[in-house]
């Protein structure tokens, strides 16, 4: 069984085993290296471990079967994660026409 994963920072998609996170409790992009803290991956593990005791006894009776994404959660889980964006860099261009600028000011401010 597997966990999806897309990346916020790089969009990339991965899968990791829930049997390995038992073991190795970290979740980590494989393109750009993000990474979830340990005390987090080991709050969805356990977690999971008591969707699954949960789920033991209904087996006797039915099949069950869930997605979750995470995108679509019910309240009041549904609050948009606080994600910090980066501030976009300038173009060269722009930074060179800035540096220009303030040439041009220090000039002024010497004469």
């Amino acid at each position: 069984m597997q966990l999806e994963f897309q990346c916020q920072k790089c969009e990339d998609a991965f899968s990791v085993e829930i049997a390995d996170l038992s073991s190795d409790p970290a979740v980590r992009c494989p393109s750009c290296g993000a990474h979830a803290a340990g005390d987090q991956v080991e709050a969805l593990t356990s977690a999971l471990e008591e969707v699954f005791a949960a789920v033991t006894p209904l087996r006797r009776k039915f099949t069950l079967s869930f997605e979750i994404d995470s995108e679509d959660l019910p309240p009041p889980y549904d609050e948009a994660p606080a994600v910090a964006r980066k501030v976009e860099l300038l173009d060269e261009e722009e930074s060179e026409d800035e540096e220009e600028d303030d040439e041009e000011e220090a000039r002024d401010l010497d004469l």
